[in-house]
């Protein structure tokens, strides 16, 4: 048997017990390593929570955008219910064109948001100047032969745009609500069995209808109604046909 050096046998065993060594090492897994970090980590509550987040965003976004689609539809309709104002309402009070004040003592008052104006025409001459306006106005008051020798209508439009007051906003006969519905009685200056209201007259009207509602003397779905005097004054009624408000 062949003896080995002292030095060449010291080296094996070493290289032996790394040898070992690290084969331990290899195979056998330390204990102290949590079997967690071998597999990922799922945190379902967060996942969970994240989903509903963007849910609930969705719904809001999409309630956004109904609720957008549903006011712009609400606009649109509003338009054509009540007629916007383009310019003020030319209004002429009583007193300056009334110096004398007639006295309105029989007259009745209104009840609250009226829901129907009736319109008619005074079958007289046309007047497009408040000096021409009040002179014919002063004449009609002189030949009234209403209550308290008044004029019966509320309010009058001249051909050039001006809102004369008569009776008010508060005000009535109690023999003009006999036959027409309880509201307001609007007259257009002038004769229109033959000819219709001038351009002026008719946004004159928008200007008073819309600025009655936004004074809460007329209620916002209210109607408009006709009535005939002596003579159907048919262009004008024709005219009035085209308001979203006139009732048939």
């Amino acid at each position: 048997m062949v003896e080995l050096p002292l030095h060449n046998l010291n080296y094996h065993e070493t290289r032996h017990n790394i040898n070992h060594d690290t084969e331990e090492n290899v195979e056998r897994p330390a204990e102290n390593t949590p079997l967690l970090h071998r597999f990922p980590q799922t945190i379902p509550e967060r996942n969970t929570r994240t989903t509903v987040i963007v849910s609930l965003l969705l719904i809001i976004l999409i309630s956004g955008v109904i609720i957008g689609i549903y006011l712009l539809v609400l606009q649109n309709d509003s338009e054509n219910v009540l007629p916007p104002v383009e310019m003020p309402l030319q209004l002429v009070s009583r007193s300056q064109w009334d110096p004398s004040n007639s006295s309105q003592s029989a007259l009745r008052s209104f009840p609250y948001r009226l829901r129907a104006v009736t319109v008619v025409h005074t079958d007289t001459k046309q007047c497009s100047s408040t000096e021409t306006c009040t002179n014919l106005l002063q004449d009609m008051q002189n030949n009234a032969t209403e209550a308290n020798s008044t004029l019966r209508y509320n309010f009058l439009i001249s051909s050039n745009g001006q809102t004369y007051e008569g009776l008010g906003w508060l005000k009535c006969l109690p023999e003009t609500q006999r036959n027409t519905p309880s509201g307001l009685l609007l007259a257009f200056i002038g004769n229109f069995t033959e000819i219709p209201p001038t351009r002026s007259q008719l946004q004159e009207a928008k200007n008073f209808f819309a600025t009655s509602v936004s004074q809460q003397y007329l209620h916002p779905t209210y109607r408009i109604y006709g009535k005939n005097t002596k003579e159907t004054p048919v262009p004008l009624i024709k005219t009035l046909k085209t308001f979203p408000q006139w009732s048939n």
